[in-house]
């Protein structure tokens, strides 16, 4: 096998590993200052007496990131609660109809939560506006919803494309199967 096949398979590797936990990986990091942010205001307050006014607010602005991009995460590994009370009452093959049309239906909802949310975002960017207590710009903690919203639909899309590989092999074995 050539080296560059090998290279550029490598590669892809490397970016298929990235892809398939990059939302564990910035979770994982976002938490982690958050907890030392948080520790320390605590020492800071408790101990040495001297509150950090900035501590709460990176605080909250963390949280907002990491909840976005722990429901990506949620999505992925099927974790988000559903309601399939109604649904396992129904025949096999109509439910597998029921979980594409969840899929698709889901995958809406966060495409609508971009749009609307990069307006958000978009306003922000014009009027200027910067937090109370570090000034950074207020679009930062904004742009939690747009960008956690485009992992979801992401790995929406990528349930749907699994959801009809697995219909369209079962199709080929009946197929093949009902020929014999």
């Amino acid at each position: 096998m050539p080296a560059s096949v090998y290279i550029r398979g490598g590669r892809y590797l490397i970016i298929k590993k990235i892809y398939a936990n990059f939302e564990e990986y910035i979770c994982i990091a976002l938490l982690a200052i958050m907890s030392v942010v948080v520790f320390w205001q605590v020492v800071c307050r408790f101990i040495l007496k001297a509150a950090l006014p900035w501590s709460e607010e990176l605080s909250i602005y963390i949280m907002a990131w990491v909840t976005f991009l722990g429901a990506s995460v949620g999505v992925k590994r099927g974790a988000h609660i559903g309601v399939e009370a109604m649904i396992t009452f129904l025949p096999r093959k109509i439910q597998k109809y029921f979980t594409l049309l969840s899929y698709v239906a889901s995958a809406i909802f966060f495409l609508m939560l971009i749009y609307f949310g990069s307006l958000i975002v978009q306003k922000q960017i014009a009027t200027g506006q910067v937090s109370p207590a570090m000034r950074i710009p207020i679009y930062y903690a904004y742009l939690s919803i747009p960008v956690g919203s485009a992992l979801m639909s992401l790995r929406f899309f990528e349930k749907i494309i699994n959801e009809l590989k697995v219909r369209n092999r079962e199709n080929a074995n009946e197929l093949h199967v009902g020929g014999n």
